[in-house]
């Protein structure tokens, strides 16, 4: 029987690549911010804006991947559900 091994859906390079943009663009934000000519309180609204969007990002980029998951696991399960059984043996679900 083999066992079913799923493909990584992005290689390692291309990880890396949207973490150092990810953190450039929040330090060159922040560093923007930071430098601006106004007052204290302005900069202060607009760095919990630029956190604000952050975790707002990080927070629909997860519900987004779990809609898609989930899509997965329901297509293999209907797969699954439709694999005959012969001899007694637990079938093999497809990929």
């Amino acid at each position: 029987m083999n066992p079913y091994s799923p493909q990584p859906r992005s290689t390692p390079q291309f990880f890396l690549q949207s973490a150092l943009s990810f953190g450039a663009a929040a330090v060159g934000v922040g560093a923007g911010i930071i430098y601006l000519p106004v007052d204290l309180w302005i900069r202060a609204f607009l760095g919990l804006g630029l956190l604000y969007v952050i975790t707002s990002t990080f927070t629909l980029a997860k519900c987004v991947r779990d809609r898609q998951e989930d899509a997965l696991a329901a297509e293999a399960a209907q797969n699954y559900q439709q694999i005959p059984i012969w001899n007694g043996e637990q079938p093999v679900p497809r990929a």
